[in-house]
């Protein structure tokens, strides 16, 4: 295993360790249900079992036509049932969830994963006109908005923003032309301001970012108290279990503002800790993307690592007040479910990637990479000869 997979295993099992230590403490309050450590440890053990089985299975085959194409037409039809009687589950006026007994599935998380696999995919195949506006552009752009527009439909505007953010750099690492990049950078603001400046709480929600105490018991209310544990939290913090925004002062302190309990309760030492270990899962992910065996691991690499690091950093952002409030997961450290399942079998691909790299490093010609893949057959497109990242 190179240094590079075992440093991504580290700090993913540490995350989770936190992330464990985290909801043990707040599930203790009285105020929330006290099975809460237990199903967190469900999702991590079947998230675990995830991550075991995706890191011995061959990334290859996820580009598979015929797989890829059951993959995506189910993953859509799975975006639809949120809106479906019974099994679909709407919280906060918000459709994104399907109702399996106990247990509750978000099909976006699925999504962003199946976004990468497919567009990594396309730009491997179509590598030879990667710089030209239809591979390049008008491509990717589709395939996004396959995607992106069903989430945005279930009033979800966090998830698609970190879609498009990996969609960003993964075109970006591709080959495309600057001018198409930057053209898909403008495209999330044209479409995320209307969703803001149309919807009531979003309006709110931007005017508590810019001043919270002018809406202190309602709009501002949540940033205000995560910010005041990471003021009572001070260097060290109060101690894990002693911490007392999660006593029904901060909502979504098991999920979304955990960062903000770590804060209280490890202090400034714990929260500077995840971050550093986020840091290092960048340097060790694009790492392995940089070294992978052929354009389509280092592309789906590439898309892995963007969708869990964009979506830590924003959501370490928001509980310090330094973006607008908006519900997301801190990656393998909130409390379970369909995100940490799903991001748990992303880092068993990404692993998957690096050690085949590794295996086959051997074997592999001491020549200089190539722009431009040779031509192959129809079954060997989606990985073609390895291709040059900008090194």
């Amino acid at each position: 295993m190179t240094r590079e997979v075992t440093l991504c295993v580290v700090v993913m099992v540490t995350l989770m360790a936190t992330g464990l230590l985290m909801v043990y403490s707040i599930g203790a309050a009285p105020n929330l249900d006290d099975t809460l450590v237990y199903k967190h440890l469900v999702y991590v053990i079947v998230g675990f079992a995830g991550f075991l089985i995706m890191s011995r299975f061959d990334y290859h085959y996820l580009a598979t036509p015929i797989l890829l194409r059951y993959v995506v037409l189910g993953t859509l039809i799975l975006l639809l049932l949120p809106r479906a009687p019974i099994i679909g589950l709407e919280r906060g006026g918000a459709a994104r969830w399907i109702g399996l007994g106990p247990f509750t599935f978000q099909p976006s998380e699925l999504a962003k994963f199946v976004l990468v696999i497919l567009l990594a995919a396309r730009l491997t195949q179509y590598q030879e006109k990667i710089k030209g506006p239809i591979a390049g552009f008008i491509m990717p752009l589709t395939i996004t908005g396959i995607f992106v527009v069903p989430v945005i439909m279930q009033r979800d505007v966090g998830i698609p923003m970190v879609m498009v953010a990996s969609v960003f750099v993964m075109m970006w690492v591709a080959g495309t032309q600057k001018i198409f990049i930057w053209g898909l950078g403008t495209l999330p603001v044209l479409g995320f301001v209307p969703l803001i400046m149309w919807s009531g709480y979003r309006v709110s929600r931007m005017r508590a970012f810019l001043d919270p105490w002018s809406d202190r018991d309602n709009a501002g209310y949540q940033l205000i108290q995560s910010m005041s544990a990471f003021a009572q939290g001070g260097l060290w913090g109060r101690g894990a279990g002693a911490g007392e925004q999660k006593l029904g002062y901060l909502p979504a302190a098991h999920t979304d503002f955990i960062y903000a309990i770590i804060g209280e309760e490890l202090g400034l030492v714990g929260t500077g800790l995840v971050l550093v270990a986020f840091a290092v899962l960048v340097y060790a992910a694009f790492r392995i993307a940089a070294n992978a065996d052929d354009m389509y691991g280092t592309l789906l690499a590439t898309g892995i690592t963007s969708l869990i690091v964009v979506q830590a950093f924003f959501i370490m952002a928001v509980t310090l007040g330094l973006l607008p409030t908006k519900g997301l997961p801190l990656p393998f450290v909130s409390y379970g479910g369909s995100a940490l399942i799903v991001n748990l079998a992303m880092m068993g691909v990404l692993v998957n990637v690096g050690i085949q790299a590794h295996e086959r490093a051997p074997t592999r010609p001491k020549t200089k990479r190539k722009t431009t893949p040779k031509k192959h057959s129809k079954t060997a497109k989606v990985r073609p000869a390895a291709a040059s990242v900008g090194r």
